[in-house]
């Protein structure tokens, strides 16, 4: 089977490594030139699965995401898989009561997820900490460009490559993992360009402490060679990758409420802006494009592209090559580009 996939960043990448295990002819197409040109071209990034409330179809989603993520990553080399732990910061009244009913309801053993007293969680991050928290031993970080690049390793690219029409190629299968730029082919669906800016910090004899990824409105990874990564802005419906220093001292400000004083002489040394995609409801869209019956989509993997593109290309070779289901019908139901038919 031949499979012609629109788009190089982890979404179709993931789609890629995911049909070679099956034995198929993936052939990725990237507009830009090289692969991981947008939001997955990010040096450095934590993975965490979405938290809800409840254990509904979003979490089951996650969970399994998550879960299959950390096998995956043990199979690649040469990603800077770093599953160092992380911490979610307890710093509001609802975050706190949403986090509860997160351990609560997701169920986990305690050595997968657990709740920390700001004291266990101090001496986790190796910084003092003022809040509980929610503690993920296998959380981490990971550097997404080079995930694309292990996923892809001896399958053939077709970099500067933009697809005009889908007619235009030839193939089995085609899948749209190519963000916002789906709605180009499937132009009603409720996609939302994000713009995110990272900042890169020089560390401090205080930062350099700090042994696992902390996240609270934003995130706060451990140095590599020196340097810590922290963002991200979160601004809807903006489509450019501009820079704006005011957005490293939005970075900055969300970690100095969090954590106050860890701010101090933080030099900023680097940063990176780049377009994600999101839904209308912030749940990925999965499945096959309504009235087209070889064309399937992988996109709004939003903040989460991480674990949930990977989750995306099981689903689909499972819908392509007539596999069992990976996930349940309620979570396969939730993800469908179909959700979003208007009812008569």
């Amino acid at each position: 089977m031949k499979v012609a996939i629109i788009g190089g960043g982890l979404a179709g990448c993931a789609v890629a490594w995911m049909f070679r295990q099956m034995g198929q002819e993936p052939v990725v197409y990237e507009a830009g030139p090289t692969l991981a040109n947008g939001a997955s071209g990010n040096v450095s990034g934590l993975y965490n699965p979405r938290f809800s409330a409840l254990r509904g179809a979003d979490a089951d989603f996650y969970a399994a995401a998550y879960s299959m993520a950390l096998r995956t990553f043990k199979m690649l080399d040469d990603i800077d898989w770093c599953p160092i732990g992380v911490l979610h910061l307890m710093d509001t009244d609802k975050k706190e009561k949403r986090l509860h009913r997160t351990v609560k309801n997701w169920n986990w053993s305690p050595a997968h997820m657990r709740l920390v007293s700001s004291s266990e969680a101090s001496e986790i991050a190796g910084i003092n900490l003022r809040y509980d928290a929610l503690y993920l031993p296998d959380g981490g970080s990971i550097a997404p460009k080079k995930l694309c690049a292990a996923y892809t390793r001896d399958i053939e690219c077709h970099l500067n490559s933009p697809v005009e029409y889908l007619d235009d190629i030839v193939a089995d299968v085609k899948v749209l993992a190519c963000g916002s730029a789906v709605l180009k082919f499937v132009p009603d669906l409720p996609i939302i360009p994000v713009r995110g800016q990272i900042t890169q910090v020089k560390a401090t004899q205080l930062s350099a402490n700090i042994k696992c990824g902390i996240c609270y409105d934003g995130y706060f990874m451990p140095a590599k060679d020196g340097i810590h990564t922290l963002g991200a802005t979160f601004q809807p419906d903006q489509n450019h990758s501009d820079i704006i220093k005011q957005d490293n001292q939005e970075n900055i400000q969300k970690l100095a409420e969090a954590i106050p004083g860890l701010e101090a002489g933080l030099e900023v040394v680097g940063q990176r802006a780049s377009i994600r995609a999101t839904s209308r409801n912030r749940f990925p869209i999965i499945g096959n494009a309504t009235g087209q019956d070889n064309v399937y989509i992988s996109a709004a993997h939003g903040s989460y592209g991480v674990l949930s593109s990977l989750m995306a290309a099981h689903l689909l070779v499972d819908m392509i090559m007539g596999r069992p289901r990976c996930l349940p019908a309620d979570v396969i139901k939730a993800l469908s580009p179909q959700r979003f038919k208007k009812r008569v």
